[in-house]
């Protein structure tokens, strides 16, 4: 039958394609004076980590020779380029177009010339949006300077910009989705790297976090971080009276922490979250500091920065376990850290200085930390039996333990 010979063809794996390695990212920024044209061999292109919640689990596309799907990106703006090119493409083949019109704003451009000219007009022209609230330097001598911004939905500018930065979620954090803009809960930090080129200082999105803010009771209990899901589903004590002082009392929880991968492994991250830890223990209505699914990543930065910090601070000398419940209510009061972040805190530092031939000390040490980990694990541990239950316990124990040498070792 005419055609059938070319449909057949198309279920060959020729035919099928990573969608991640289909998809080419890029962050262009203006030409310097020096510069006569736009080389492309000086862009950096980037992949995506992820891309199922776009083509589907296995995320494949159907039905194309060399598929290109280019996103293509002013550093500062975000202002998009989108083409999708191949050689060939089948009857039957997947709209790769249409799954990613989906998840990007209808304001893409089309044409590269007039991309690139809109990058020079964006690079004179943009600005951060929001509330500067800090800044760093990677390098002393360095004439990049990193300016933090913190904006919220109703921000000037701000929800336009981030219906183009909310994509790189789903490129870059597994189980990544997007956030309620209508939710008036949500407050973003921002990062943007702020250059000299010829007379103009351009600004190039760093990274981002995404954080919600709701409000609980005095009394009602340090969080444990039970991944409750913020993104559509607001905490149901939201519903109550929030007038007076229940409104001073925020537990703030980070949803979603990312570095843009151009930026990454420069040592953004930590910096980032130094500042953010910073603005929460200075802001008076913050009493907890929480974290929505950490990744074992993030959770390597914030064990770093976190121990740092309560170091230098001086506030775990002298602590040995067991740790009494009321000096670690106290500490776990001051520095904001909930009660599992504040006993990983706590856990690590007597570790680093913990006598391992002195046989009494260890026990005492290991018994600290089993018991929260059963605490911790309480439903599934009670389902076995006891000799099962002392196995899995120090399982848990030797693996958490092999950890936390781990982050001594970068401390």
């Amino acid at each position: 039958m005419e055609g059938m010979s070319t449909l057949e063809n198309c279920f060959d794996t020729d035919w099928v394609c990573s969608s991640n390695e289909a998809v080419k990212i890029r962050f262009v920024q203006p030409l310097s004076e020096t510069d006569s044209e736009h080389d492309e061999t000086k862009v950096k292109e980037f992949s995506p980590e992820f891309t199922y919640p776009i083509f589907g689990d296995k995320e494949q596309i159907f039905g194309y020779k060399n598929l290109s799907i280019k996103l293509y990106y002013a550093s500062g703006s975000l202002t998009t380029y989108f083409d999708v090119t191949y050689d060939k493409k089948a009857p039957l083949a997947d709209n790769a177009v249409e799954r990613i019109k989906e998840f990007i704003p209808n304001d893409f451009i089309t044409n590269y010339d007039t991309f690139l000219q809109t990058i020079k007009s964006d690079s004179e022209n943009f600005r951060p949006m929001g509330e500067k609230f800090s800044e760093y330097r990677l390098n002393d001598d360095d004439d990049r300077v990193y300016e933090i911004y913190k904006a919220t939905f109703v921000t000037p500018r701000f929800k336009e910009f981030h219906r183009r930065l909310q994509i790189f979620v789903l490129f870059y954090i597994e189980a990544g989705s997007y956030i309620d803009e209508d939710d008036d809960k949500w407050e973003i930090a921002l990062i943007f790297e702020k250059k000299t080129v010829g007379d103009s200082k351009v600004y190039s999105i760093v990274g981002y976090c995404t954080m919600y803010m709701y409000y609980f009771l005095t009394g009602t209990g340090s969080s444990n971080e039970n991944h409750t899901n913020t993104h559509n589903k607001p905490p149901l004590h939201l519903s109550i009276n929030q007038g007076g002082q229940i409104r001073d009392n925020i537990r703030v929880r980070i949803s979603q922490f990312l570095i843009l991968p151009h930026f990454q492994r420069e040592g953004h991250g930590n910096k980032f979250y130094q500042a953010l830890y910073q603005s929460f223990l200075a802001d008076s209505r913050i009493k907890e500091i929480t974290v929505e699914d950490s990744s074992d990543r993030f959770q390597e930065i914030r064990d770093k920065n976190d121990i740092r910090f309560l170091r230098e601070d001086r506030a775990l000398e002298g602590l040995k376990a067991p740790v009494g419940k009321n000096v670690f209510n106290e500490l776990q009061k001051k520095y904001k850290l909930n009660k599992r972040q504040m006993a990983r805190c706590i856990e690590i530092e007597l570790l680093r200085n913990l006598n391992k031939t002195d046989p009494v000390a260890y026990k005492a040490y290991r018994l600290q930390v089993k018991q929260r980990l059963y605490l911790w694990n309480e439903d599934i541990l009670r389902q076995l039996d006891r000799a099962e239950r002392i196995q899995k316990l120090e399982e848990t124990f030797k693996g958490l333990e092999e950890d936390y040498y781990s982050i001594i070792l970068q401390l």
